[in-house]
């Protein structure tokens, strides 16, 4: 019995090392700078927190929405799928481990989340969709 670990873009299904490492940097620069003003200390704490979260969540959320973007034959109901699933899982961990000792302003450390991670989920989706196409063409 052979296990397919592939999607029907031919990566890894589960997991983006890339987007991870690119998510964990961005995410936890924005976040240290939002606790910074509390000291170095603890904003360096709240983003070593996200950029370790990113990493590992957000290179999931990216392949799932890879996967969900591939999986669905019409077009928009791909696109708002791939969109809305990762959005609400990225919006739901990212506060609850904010709200997790440590972290002085666990909402406000979301909130980066609430506003970037819908347009990022977009655009990968948007582009493995075209990515899908050509592979079928």
């Amino acid at each position: 019995m052979k296990i397919n670990n592939k999607n029907a873009l031919g990566n890894n299904k589960f997991f983006d090392p890339k987007m991870g490492i690119a998510g964990a940097l961005v995410m936890g620069t924005i976040v240290f700078f939002i606790n910074y003003d509390h000291g170095i200390g603890l904003g360096l704490i709240a983003a070593s927190k996200q950029a370790t979260y990113t990493f590992l969540a957000g290179g999931t959320m990216m392949r799932i929405t890879e996967n969900i973007a591939a999986y669905f034959t019409h077009d928009f109901v791909s696109i708002f799928l791939a969109v809305l699933t990762p959005t609400l899982i990225a919006v739901t961990l990212t506060y609850i481990l904010h709200s997790l000792k440590g972290t002085p302003e666990p909402i406000n450390s979301t909130i980066p989340t609430v506003l970037l991670a819908p347009w990022g989920f977009l655009w990968w989706a948007l582009q493995k969709r075209k990515q899908l196409k050509t592979i079928q063409d």
